[in-house]
């Protein structure tokens, strides 16, 4: 099931105009001028012939090279938490893509892979330079915006849409807040939820008005603790409504999604608190985690979590701890 931040991302990065002005923010400087972006268009994966819901990429555009008009594919994913395995996911995906795209188009198209992450930064595994096997291994380079490792102001310099830099700043900071600085932190943005705001924009710029101010307003609501009332309040605030309409409309619209989305981010919390304190107690008991152990802990249930702690003292290697 999608987290309530996979569901923000997806909201607003599935749409050519948005993701574009991201994705050119991110790409070194040759790829940048190397791709037509006039051309960018949003690519359903399950038409390509993948087949392995729901592990299928998260974002899938499709571009042409300026030079000679060939296809390029974008493969972009998000991570609102450490995943060891990323690195081998995105090149699978990127694989199964190109094979999908030459059954179907009798085309390879150039991949080009992106990740976008916040919270713990992504555990990407690299060779050791003396390792003689180094060079053999299958690989995919990739480009990663942390917003671990961003602040607003670094944010702010990107020539990025209102929606896409409201985006970044929703993921990279509220989740970390306390209930009383999350108005704060929206009156900061105000000129950002107010351009969101304005219904007047292109119809090829979507989405805008009610409908993205309701799915930022959602997203504040599953992942803090602020009421409905002092978001309503401050949403009127920025951008002069009635009060009483945004909450209605909150209330209506995403009531049942606000129970569910805290739950759930509430439940991944503590999750990610689990794996942390697991994955020290395994290195404590028996040195340098394994890739494999790692991977399994981070996708691991609370219930499973319980179980894998409790064998922690009794097993004789790492691997005996997950075994099933």
């Amino acid at each position: 099931m999608p987290t309530p931040h996979d569901t923000l991302f997806r909201f607003t990065f599935r749409h050519p105009h948005h993701a574009g002005s991201w994705l050119r923010s991110v790409l070194p400087a040759a790829l940048q001028r190397a791709i037509d972006w006039t051309k960018l268009r949003f690519a359903d994966q399950r038409l390509l012939g993948l087949r392995l819901r729901p592990h299928v990429p998260d974002l899938v555009f499709t571009a042409t090279r300026r030079s000679d008009g060939e296809l390029v594919l974008l493969l972009v994913e998000h991570k609102s938490r450490a995943d060891a395995e990323v690195e081998h996911q995105l090149l699978r995906y990127a694989v199964l893509l190109q094979h999908a795209w030459r059954q179907r188009q009798r085309r390879t198209p150039d991949i080009v892979a992106v990740l976008l992450v916040h919270g713990a930064a992504p555990a990407v595994p690299r060779a050791l330079v003396a390792d003689p096997f180094a060079a053999w291994r299958p690989n995919l380079p990739f480009v990663v915006d942390d917003l671990g490792h961003r602040d607003e102001a670094r944010l702010a310099l990107r020539r990025l849409t209102p929606l896409a830099q409201l985006t970044l700043n929703c993921l990279m900071c509220l989740r970390h807040l306390v209930p009383d600085a999350v108005p704060p932190a929206l009156r900061r943005w105000r000129s950002l939820l107010s351009d969101v705001g304005r219904t007047d924009e292109p119809p090829d710029a979507p989405p805008l008005g009610s409908d993205a101010v309701e799915a930022i307003g959602w997203y504040v609501l599953a992942v803090t603790d602020v009421t409905p009332e002092a978001l309503a309040a401050t949403f009127a605030e920025i951008l002069q409504r009635p009060e009483h309409s945004i909450m209605s409309t909150l209330e209506r619209t995403y009531q049942k999604g606000l129970a569910e989305g805290r739950t759930e981010g509430r439940t991944e919390g503590r999750t990610e608190g689990r794996v942390e304190a697991l994955l020290r107690l395994v290195q404590r008991r028996f040195g340098a985690v394994p890739a494999a152990v790692e991977a399994r802990l981070r996708s691991a249930t609370l219930a499973e979590l319980d179980r894998f702690t409790d064998r922690v003292l009794d097993a004789a290697s790492a691997s005996e701890v997950i075994a099933d």
